[in-house]
């Protein structure tokens, strides 16, 4: 680390002869300050890439159809656990078994009307109609 702050400009506790002295002994210090050197100098030849003005709707765009792909298989799944548990509680059945099944299928049926989540939130956080 000592090396890089001298290869950076910082001041250390060695005066720069005691530094240019261990450089011109020390083979391996060397080759480390050409490596940091051929590196920082290939850093300064990348150019950075600029994004279009018109990144986020192309996001937007795939995140959008992805999510209105990705929810059938959860919904597939749903049904299939609820209709399970309505068969597993079948056998007890008995006249509060309709007060507790007639709001499950009613809201069901609502959402099956309706083919999408009606509390759906935009960018601007307004509930959508």
């Amino acid at each position: 680390y000592r090396l890089m702050a001298v290869f950076d400009g910082e001041t250390t506790e060695f005066a720069p002869e005691q530094l240019n002295a261990h450089l011109s002994a020390c083979e391996s210090c060397r080759r480390e300050i050409e490596q940091m050197q051929n590196t920082f100098a290939l850093l300064k030849t990348q150019e950075r890439s600029v994004p279009e003005t018109d990144l986020w709707s192309a996001i937007e765009t795939r995140i959008e159809a992805e999510t209105r792909t990705n929810w059938k298989p959860f919904a597939f799944l749903g049904v299939f656990l609820v209709g399970y548990k309505l068969l597993e509680m079948l056998p007890e059945t008995g006249f509060g078994f309709a007060f507790k099944i007639v709001p499950l299928v009613f809201v069901v049926a609502l959402f099956a009307f309706l083919k999408e989540n009606p509390f759906r939130i935009n960018t601007e956080l307004i509930l959508e109609k």
